[in-house]
């Protein structure tokens, strides 16, 4: 029958074997043979400002000019009034009617002038040529060996060896 102390020692046992087996590994330097660039092509987008004329054209209400044009238009109502009518009737009806047109003649006033408006746009400029990494060719004890490395190697490799008895 199984219980708790007899699982607990296969269980350290097990871990016991499996740590001794790791252990029996350790580390040597090989000879590079050969070390190959692998390269990768990214777009580069570079900022670029553009900039050109836009019109723009603002209206505003000149309220000076407006009373202006408003009298004007009375007294010119009023005269005519008084050469129709003959009479302070007229001339007021005139007025009235005159400085009404004068007010309504002189509408929104408006400007226009060109300003320079510029905006950032990312144009992909060029392709641009970066390493990757390195297919590295090396010799460990006659034998030849490749893999891929993130940095260059230099002159040796690390490699990790496993002993291991020889069955038969």
């Amino acid at each position: 029958m199984l219980n708790l102390k007899n699982i607990s020692i296969a269980t350290l046992l097990f871990g016991f074997s499996t740590t001794q087996a790791l252990a029996h590994y350790h580390y040597h330097y090989a000879k590079v043979i050969k070390v190959d660039p692998v390269y990768q092509y990214t777009a580069v987008k570079q900022p670029v400002q553009q900039c050109y004329p836009v019109q723009r054209t603002i209206s505003y209400n000149n309220s000076h000019q407006r009373a202006q044009s408003t009298i004007a238009g009375a007294v010119i109502g009023g005269v005519i009034g008084n050469v129709i009518g003959d009479n302070r009737g007229s001339t007021i009806t005139g007025a009235v009617i005159g400085g009404a047109i004068g007010s309504q003649a002189q509408g929104p006033q408006y400007s226009t002038s060109v300003i320079q408006h510029c905006e950032t746009v990312y144009q992909t400029s060029k392709k641009v040529r970066k390493i990757k990494g390195y297919n590295v060719k090396y010799r460990y004890q006659g034998a030849a060996y490749e893999t891929f490395m993130q940095s260059h190697p230099g002159n040796t490799v690390k490699v990790k060896v496993k002993v291991s008895p020889r069955r038969h």
